[in-house]
Formats: C-alpha cells, sequence, structure tokens
C-alpha cells in the first residue's frame, strides 16, 4: 500500500515512467533490487545489497528527483569505509557502445564534489572518456524528464548485463 501512496503524490507525466522503472529493476537478476519505501511516502529506495548499489526516486510536493550510486558500508574493527563494487565507468563504456549520448549524458549527471565534508572528502573520482570528475558520495543525479529515467534504466540494464557477464 505505501508504494501506492507515493505513486498518487507523483506528478501524472512520470506515473508510468516510475511505474515501469519499478517493473524493470525489481526483474533484474543478478542485481536483485529490493525496493523500500520511506513511512513519509515521499522516496522510493532500490538496493541491490549484493553489489552495494541503490536508486532512488524522491517526491517533495510536486517536485521529482532521482539518483543513483553505490554506497558506503563500515568496517567497524579496521574504522575504514568501503564500497563492495563500483562499475560506474566500466557500464559507461558498455553504453556508450550502443548510446554514446546517453553514456555522456549520464557521465555529466555526477554530482560533483563541492568540498563539504573536509578531510577525509566522501567524493569519487570517476576518469571516463578523457574527463575526470569528483563525484560527492558517488552519486549521479539525474534530470527528471523522460530522457533521464531512460537513462536509469539504459545505465541498470547494462550494469546487470556487466555483472553477468563477470559471475
Amino acid at each position: 500500500m505505501a508504494f501506492a501512496n507515493v505513486l498518487a503524490k507523483l506528478p501524472p507525466k512520470f506515473l508510468n515512467k516510475v511505474i515501469e522503472v519499478d517493473t524493470f529493476l525489481k526483474s533484474l537478476r543478478p542485481l536483485k533490487f529490493r525496493r523500500t519505501v520511506e513511512k513519509d511516502n515521499k522516496k522510493i529506495t532500490y538496493i541491490s545489497s549484493d553489489y552495494g548499489i541503490s536508486y532512488a526516486i524522491t517526491i517533495s510536493g510536486t517536485e521529482v528527483s532521482h539518483h543513483f550510486g553505490w554506497y558506503y558500508l563500515r568496517n567497524k574493527e579496521e574504522k575504514i569505509w568501503f564500497r563492495k563494487t563500483d562499475y560506474f565507468v566500466e557500464t559507461l563504456t558498455e553504453i556508450a557502445q550502443t548510446n554514446p549520448s546517453s553514456a555522456e549524458r549520464i557521465f555529466n549527471s555526477i554530482n560533483k564534489c563541492s568540498s563539504c565534508k573536509g578531510n577525509p572528502c566522501s567524493a569519487i573520482s570517476y576518469l571516463y572518456s578523457g574527463q575526470r570528475q569528483l563525484a560527492c558520495y558517488g552519486r549521479i543525479i539525474l534530470p527528471i524528464s523522460h530522457e533521464g529515467f531512460d537513462d536509469a534504466l539504459l545505465f541498470f540494464k547494462n550494469l546487470n548485463n556487466l555483472v553477468e557477464h563477470k559471475l
């Protein structure tokens, strides 16, 4: 029921896209995304815990946003933060073989580092197509448009294929 409550808050022009993304992400194997909905019904999060990646759609009033990235885990014994995997650049390279403009749009959607945390910085350095960018928390914030949702679908399709070939 919580998912239906979030859908009811979406602007009608994105309703079908969010449903398409939901169906698609939950169908992916080996990524195996699990969907959660925050109690306030303003955020849908999809987590692939085996690969340490998440994708979130947030609704705030009439505003919608969506982003993805590999999240950090903490090793309590060694007191270090780490990531399970990070196939961002490899996935972009795969996408670029058939759709270079989408790969470029996704790379340009990196949440650019603003040195907000100081030292140590949580930014991840990505090098793609001769360009280097620091991504704050390794997040990719896609534009809220049909093209942005299509880029998310394309990214996760290619990521799933990449992971499948690595198994």
